[in-house]
Parts: structure tokens; C-alpha cells; sequence
């Protein structure tokens, strides 16, 4: 017979007579004075005490517990709020795409476009695989799922300039990473002889000393994630693909590709003590401050819109893996991740969602040179300064979700004694306020051949019309924008649904 006391209130079971003995004599002692003893005339059975039919059915809760209680969805999956958080988010991202899209393919009404939403819908199938998956069969699974998808939906549109191209590129170098990853997960599972992600904690943590057979399958995994995450040197497909592919694609591919894998990712990290290794952080740690110096360095040259938010995906995503390596010993790493991650999105939205929203199938390119774009504000007021505060939050401007994002990365990074990341991220961070600024400013700059009103030079008009769900959404997502930054404290407590990673 045994009892653990997990929390603050006990719970006992009245037909047991020796379980409630042992909860009132429990409550008798001076050190357990603020419990609480609640008898109920059931049995009620944990997990833990299914397997015992003598096993004493007394039980522990913390008040402050959250209402969510992970459960396995057999090996591969874990049911948490985890997952149900960036589930959410994949969702709401894979909605705001569709009706994107919708109007993307506006003109062209005679096609019927139902493979495109049926390929969209698989991306979105892998990419909430990806966030429950607690297995690494199932890690390759939802990667898998993810990619191949994304090769039809770059290339969709093959008469534009660049689809086909993108197209190839994306699934070239898809298979290449994927096999990279597949390699790694096969020498990982020869040295542990495991592949949960539970049961790879328990035999890391075992080990006196990693053999080499696992450092290896650790780099070639680390290979294969940073191909899909386009981190520092495996990002120089990224570019091109994002010029190819249609705005709405870039979105889903720069929020929901990025965004799933590096949740999976980020629950391996924290269940398996793999950047406890000094080589492997060491490594990471390159990664991550090659990627934020390559990012913004090529980000300052470019006049294509698609091609400097590939670039700036690259210095972000460098950013977030400074908050997986110390993942495992900071508490307020995965706060940091998910603040992070829900403003880059949010910012995304704003920028890609209007960059589609001013382009169409029937054109050989979008719109997203900044010469198209130039003087948005005097055409369409509320999506430029829509847009504007989404370019705002990515350069980490106070009273953005972006800046409360970066001020959370540097304070782990230096509660972790990253002094050189520390210093990186400062300078990244001063190279992205110039080109964000750039194209803010150029939002307001009236073009040559603009036509204003001559009665009244220089003014604005807003055309009363009705405004479409694109509109809506980009709007609200500047709206969080702005709230999230003045008024942090709830999306604080959002995020910390993601504590919640383990069985109970």
C-alpha cells in the first residue's frame, strides 16, 4: 500500500478504509495544514494504480494545476496543451491562407482549384503530426507530410515566373534533408535503442558518456531539422523559393513549415538531454550566430519583398534556437518560444497577407517588389498601416509583440550566460531596424505617376466599400500586435498552457 502527495489537496476513497487512515493522519501533520481532504464514495483510479487493483487510491492535485491533462494517443502522439496551443495556431494560419488564396485566385474563377485546398489541408495534417508527435517515427511522419504538400502548392501556379524553379528547388533539397533526418534517426535509435521521445530522455540520462555512433546521429538529425528551419548552412534554398512561390505560400510556408517543425523540435530538446553535450551545443550555438549575421547581412540589399522576409526568417528562426538550446535548464525558455513564435506570425500576416492581397494568379509576378508597394499608404491607408506595424514588430519596436518577444530571448539568453548570442541579437537587431524602416518609410513615399485628388492635393481618401475577410483578419492581427505589446500579461499567461508536456 502506498500514497504520494503530489499537491495541495487530497483526495481519498471512502470505501478504502485504510486510504482515508492514512489521508486524515496526513492532515494531523503540522507541514500539511493548507490541504485540503475531499472523500469520495467511488474508487478513483490514476493511471499509475489502474495496473494494481491493491493499490491505495489516495491522490494529490496542485490547485494552481492546469485544467489540461496530457494523455498518450498510443507511442507516437502526446494529447497536451502543448499541442493544443500551436494547433490553434496552424489552424487559424491555414483559414487565413485559404481565404487568401481565394482571392488570389479571384480572376481566374473558371478553374476549379480543389487540389490546391486539398493539398493545403494535408500541409495542415502534418503540421499538427508534427506538434503532437512524442516519437520519432512519427517526427519523420509529420515532416513528411508537411513537405510534400508544399512542393504542389509552390508550384501550383506554373505559368508565373519563378513556380516551376521554386518548385524543383523545394523538393530536391526536401529529399536530401529528409534523408539526412532519416540517417540520424536510424543511428540514434542503433546507440540508444530507443525512438520515444520519454524513452530517449531515460537512456541519455543513463549514459556516462555518449558514444560516437550517437553524436553522429545527433549532427545528422541536426542536418535535416536545419534544412527544414533554412538555419546557417543549410538556408540558401530559401530565397529562391520564396520568390516563387505565390504570397499566400510563403506565408504558410515561412509560419506553418517553420512553426511545426521546430515545436516538434522543441519537445524533443526539452525530453531529451541532447544539448547537455558540449559538442552538440557548441555546434547549435554556431548555428544560431551564423544564422542571425547571414540573415541580416543579405536581408539589407534586397528590393524584393519575398526575398528579404526569407532572409529575415532565417535571422529569426537563428533567434529561437538560442531559446531551444537552453530549452532544457531555463524556466522561461518555452514562454520565450511561444511569445516569439506568436508575434512572428501575427507580423507575417500583416506583411505576406497584404503583399496577396495587392497581387493575382493571372500575373507572371506578385507584388512584392518595394517599387510596387511604394506609396500604399495613399491608396490604401489601414492595409499600410496595417502592414507597417507588422514590419515594425519584426524589427522588435517597443509596443510590439516583437519587442516583448526579443526583450524575453535576450533576458534568457543572459539568465544562461550566452554572452556572445547575447551580443549578436543586440547587433541583428540594430541591422533589422534599418531595412524594416526602409520599407516602412517607402510605404508613405507617393509614387511619380500616383494620381490624387486635385481639389485637394496631398489628401487621403478612404472609399466606403465593403471589406473583405482578408481585410478583417490582417487588421485584427495588427490589432494583437499592438495589444500583445502594451498589454502582455495575458499572452504571458497564454503561453504557459505549453508547460504542460508530460503525462500526469
Amino acid at each position: 500500500m502506498s500514497s504520494s502527495f503530489i499537491g495541495y489537496k487530497i483526495i481519498a476513497n471512502s470505501d478504502n478504509q485504510n486510504s482515508a487512515q492514512i489521508a486524515v493522519q496526513a492532515l494531523a501533520s503540522p507541514k500539511m495544514k493548507d490541504y485540503e481532504l475531499q472523500i469520495y464514495p467511488q474508487p478513483l483510479f490514476s493511471t499509475e494504480q489502474q495496473d494494481s487493483p491493491s493499490a491505495n487510491n489516495v491522490e494529490l492535485d496542485k490547485p494552481t494545476e492546469s485544467f489540461w491533462k496530457a494523455t498518450y494517443v498510443t507511442a507516437l502522439f502526446t494529447s497536451d496543451g502543448y499541442g493544443a496551443l500551436y494547433t490553434s495556431l496552424v489552424l487559424f494560419l491555414s483559414i487565413i491562407v485559404s481565404t487568401l488564396s481565394f482571392r488570389w485566385f479571384y480572376n481566374d474563377q473558371k478553374t476549379s482549384h480543389s487540389l490546391f485546398y486539398l493539398m493545403l489541408l494535408f500541409s495542415a495534417l502534418g503540421a499538427t503530426t508534427l506538434i503532437y508527435s512524442s516519437h520519432l517515427i512519427s517526427l519523420f511522419i509529420g515532416i513528411e507530410l508537411l513537405s510534400i504538400p508544399f512542393v504542389g502548392l509552390i508550384g501550383y501556379q506554373y505559368t508565373q515566373q519563378y513556380a516551376l524553379e521554386a518548385s524543383i528547388k523545394y523538393m530536391v533539397l526536401s529529399v536530401i534533408s529528409t534523408t539526412f533526418l532519416l540517417l540520424g534517426i536510424a543511428f540514434y535509435y542503433a546507440a540508444t535503442g530507443e525512438l520515444t521521445f520519454s524513452g530517449l530522455s531515460f537512456q541519455l540520462s543513463t549514459l556516462s558518456s555518449p558514444s560516437l555512433l550517437l553524436l553522429l546521429g545527433v549532427c545528422l538529425m541536426l542536418v535535416g531539422i536545419g534544412f527544414k528551419l533554412s538555419l546557417v548552412p543549410f538556408q540558401l534554398w530559401l530565397p529562391d523559393v520564396f520568390q516563387g512561390a505565390p504570397a499566400c505560400i510563403a506565408l504558410l510556408l515561412t509560419t506553418v513549415g517553420k512553426v511545426a517543425v521546430f515545436c516538434a523540435v522543441a519537445r524533443l530538446f526539452l525530453l531529451a538531454p541532447i544539448v547537455n553535450n558540449e559538442t552538440i551545443r557548441t555546434i547549435m550555438v554556431i548555428m544560431a550566430f551564423c544564422s542571425i549575421i547571414w540573415g541580416n547581412i543579405f536581408a539589407i540589399s534586397q528590393h524584393n519583398l519575398k526575398r528579404l522576409l526569407a532572409y529575415s526568417s532565417i535571422t529569426h528562426f537563428g533567434y529561437l534556437l538560442i531559446a531551444l538550446i537552453a530549452v532544457q535548464y531555463q524556466v522561461l525558455a518555452l514562454e520565450t518560444i511561444g511569445i516569439y513564435l506568436i508575434g512572428y506570425i501575427l507580423a507575417n500576416i500583416c506583411v505576406l497577407g497584404v503583399i496577396s492581397l495587392e497581387s493575382k494568379s493571372s500575373e507572371k509576378e506578385d507584388q512584392d517588389n518595394d517599387i510596387d508597394l511604394r506609396g500604399l499608404f495613399w491608396r490604401k491607408p489601414i492595409m499600410a498601416l496595417a502592414m507597417g506595424i507588422g514590419l515594425l514588430s519584426l524589427a522588435g519596436v517597443p509596443l510590439t509583440v516583437g519587442f516583448i518577444g526579443r526583450f524575453s530571448l535576450i533576458l534568457l539568453a543572459v539568465t544562461a550566460e550566452f554572452w556572445l548570442l547575447v551580443g549578436v541579437i543586440v547587433l541583428g537587431s540594430a541591422f533589422g531596424l534599418y531595412f524594416y524602416l526602409r520599407l516602412v518609410i517607402n510605404l508613405y513615399i507617393k509614387s511619380d505617376d500616383q494620381k490624387l485628388i486635385k481639389k485637394q492635393p496631398g489628401s487621403i481618401t478612404i472609399k466606403t466599400r465593403n471589406i473583405s475577410i482578408n481585410e478583417v483578419l490582417i487588421i485584427l492581427s495588427a490589432l494583437l500586435i499592438l495589444l500583445c505589446g502594451i498589454y502582455p500579461r495575458w499572452l504571458f499567461n497564454l503561453v504557459s498552457v505549453a508547460q504542460y508536456l508530460m503525462p500526469q
